[in-house]
């Protein structure tokens, strides 16, 4: 019995991934395509140039140093691929004028065409305690990493939603999906970028045109030895947990996943891991993606607003009508009497349908497979076992500083 069970998942999941294609976005050629990058003069935005450069793409590279965005142009060229292809180099800051960003996709697109993916990659990193933080870097920060990706945006959707084909990258940080000490400015400025990409996925999917939200973790680029700079001790010691990335690795990544138009894009085991545990209702873009979030979406709480098919307004699947006085399934069949006082749960996506089983109550409810309840339970213990070290760093600075002071006062 468990062998024909086990025989029979493997199908229907091969079948699933057979029928992907069918259901998920169609890869964007890169070929001939018009990429614009903005903060591309360095780090993740160039070596996402280079990459895209690398497929046959025609590259506008949007920053406000023009040294800087000369010294990347030449760098890019030497991976051309063929003798038609362009870098176009402009100088303008993407967070100020939305009419001055506006006039510069405009020109891009007279010279190489209209705009087929756009990389909002410009964005500073600013950290420290938030009472030490002046007010003025609480909005510096939003500008830059929020509204720096706002104005492209903007400028582009119009002539995306006409053609009916193209594709919007968000670089956002592993900081905006997990608020970490020192980051109360960066942080929420990277989580807004959240919100934005989500709200405007669902306003643009009709017109085939996808939205990629990327959350690398710590890159050595030039930005980040800068923002090393001026890190609090607590700050720097939670960073120091874990690896730092190359920017060619998250480069590669982030463009594998725009192409095939899918809204989450991590990197490596702990970007996956945090992706999957906070993924939250944010929007599938395929059954692949789909299958590798919704064993952590069954744990969702109750979903209000939305429908599935076969659903009412409160995301509750259809159930039979049950007769009065007629005996509940038994303990063989699927479902099961609810505990009493057990909070319902209502979920509204397909995928998670297809995941769960019903239990037997008057209005059905769905619960979370074995695997996928000792899965997430994993991957919650883990994630708290990193909260709690960084609790521990936090402490400890906390009475070294405390030490000092009354060293300091006694000397």
């Amino acid at each position: 019995m468990l062998l024909l069970a086990a025989a029979f998942l493997v199908a229907f999941v091969l079948l699933l991934y057979m029928v992907s294609p069918l259901i998920s976005p169609k890869p964007l050629a890169l070929p001939g395509a018009h990429v614009v990058v903005t903060g591309g003069s360095s780090g993740i935005g160039k070596c996402i140039a280079i990459e895209c450069y690398k497929q046959g793409a025609f590259i506008t590279l949007v920053a406000r140093n023009e040294d800087k965005l000369l010294q990347a142009k030449k760098e890019i060229e030497k991976h051309s691929i063929n003798d038609k292809q362009v870098v176009l180099c402009i100088s303008v800051d993407v967070s100020q004028d939305y009419s001055q960003v506006e006039n510069v996709i405009k020109q891009a697109q007279e010279k190489l065409g209209p705009v087929d993916m756009l990389v909002n990659c410009a964005g500073m990193s600013l950290s420290g305690k938030f009472e030490d933080l002046e007010v003025s870097t609480f909005e510096r920060l939003m500008s830059v990493n929020y509204l720096g990706s706002v104005y492209p945006s903007r400028a582009v959707i119009t002539t995306m939603k006409e053609r009916r084909v193209g594709r919007i990258v968000f670089v956002s940080s592993q900081a905006g999906q997990l608020g970490l000490f020192g980051f109360t400015a960066y942080s929420s400025s990277k989580f807004a970028i959240r919100g934005l990409a989500e709200a405007l996925q669902m306003e643009v999917k009709p017109y085939n045109v996808y939205v990629t939200v990327a959350y690398p973790p710590d890159t050595d680029t030039p930005g980040f030895a800068e923002e090393n700079k001026t890190k609090p001790l607590e700050t720097r010691l939670i960073s120091e947990t874990v690896s730092v990335c190359k920017p060619e690795q998250v480069a590669k990544q982030i463009v594998k996943d725009a192409i095939q138009g899918n809204f989450n894009s991590s990197i490596g085991s702990d970007g996956y891991m945090l992706s999957s545990l906070t993924c939250g209702m944010a929007p599938v873009t395929s059954i692949t993606e789909g299958l590798q979030q919704c064993r952590f979406r069954t744990s969702l709480g109750k979903s209000e607003g939305l429908t599935a098919p076969g659903s009412n307004q409160l995301g509750q699947v259809a159930a039979p009508p049950v007769t009065r006085g007629a005996a509940p399934p038994s303990r063989g069949s699927h479902s099961t009497r609810p505990r009493p006082g057990a909070p319902e749960r209502h979920h509204c996506s397909m995928l998670v349908f297809l995941n769960c089983r019903p239990t037997w109550h008057g209005n059905p409810q769905w619960l979370p497979s074995t695997t996928e309840v000792v899965t997430m339970g994993l991957f919650r213990t883990i994630a708290l076992f990193y909260l709690g070290s960084f609790d521990s760093i936090v402490r400890r600075c906390m009475m070294q500083r405390a030490k000092s002071e009354v060293a300091d006062k006694t000397a």
